[in-house]
């Protein structure tokens, strides 16, 4: 082999390499770009995941605040019932008592007419 011959295929080489050390540090950057993505990913996923379970903790405090709001219009309608119930038996007895005032008032008025004519 010729000097010549050595010193091309030398070159050739040398070409080689370079361009192969350009395609290294090509390929060095997108991986180091793709890292740069999967960990911009990655945070998101956890920001999203934060965000989930907080959602779910305040699902969590709305179920229970309507449970707790269920028995507690449970237990009012229950008073109310009661309420009214008491209110009718109330009125009933009024309108009782309400009834024998009148009468009496009727009886009296009736014998002070009575005694008046008479009298």
């Amino acid at each position: 082999m010729t000097d010549d011959e050595r010193q091309r295929q030398m070159d050739f080489i040398v070409n080689q390499q370079a361009e192969f050390s350009v395609k290294l540090d090509r390929l060095g950057e997108k991986v180091d770009a793709l890292a740069d993505t999967q960990q911009r990913s990655e945070d998101k996923w956890a920001r999203t995941e934060e965000g989930i379970r907080s959602l779910l903790s305040i699902a969590e405090i709305h179920e229970r605040e309507i449970t707790d709001l269920k028995e507690s219009v449970r237990a009012t309608s229950e008073t109310a019932r009661a309420a009214n119930e008491a209110g009718r038996a109330t009125d009933e007895r009024l309108n009782a008592l309400i009834i024998m005032f009148e009468r009496y008032l009727g009886e009296r008025r009736n014998g002070k007419e009575r005694g008046d004519q008479k009298g």
